[in-house]
């Protein structure tokens, strides 16, 4: 049997948390979304949203926020995780930002995690 991993819940800055204070968060809105943007024209938009997941796990790149964005007439999201609270609105500025100077449509390939 393969070991279970420890699931350490933290809030915006990084700070732990218990389980109860995660839900708690976790059912705000105002908490969750730290940015979305819509950007596109001419029927191909796409949605960028940041979001606070707040698990830090034993991974290379915790997901503590993610950046997901979602291409319209696409069932993938792109994502990209970040571990802290500046990185995650850096990272969102930097995607609102290239996919904003395309011109033209947006193909799901765009979107795929790797801008």
């Amino acid at each position: 049997m393969a070991p279970r991993t420890r699931l350490t819940y933290v809030d915006r800055h990084g700070r732990p948390i218990n389980r109860s204070t995660w839900l708690a968060l976790s059912a705000r809105r105002e908490y969750v979304v730290i940015e979305c943007d819509r950007v596109g024209g001419g029927g191909h938009h796409v949605q960028i949203m940041t979001i606070w997941l707040g698990l830090l796990l034993p991974t290379p790149v915790p997901p503590v926020f993610e950046t997901l964005v979602h291409c319209a007439g696409s069932s993938r999201p792109g994502r990209w995780a970040w571990t802290s609270l500046v990185e995650a609105q850096a990272g969102h500025e930097q995607i609102v930002a290239e996919l904003t100077t395309r011109r033209g449509g947006f193909a799901e390939e765009d979107v795929t995690g790797n801008l």
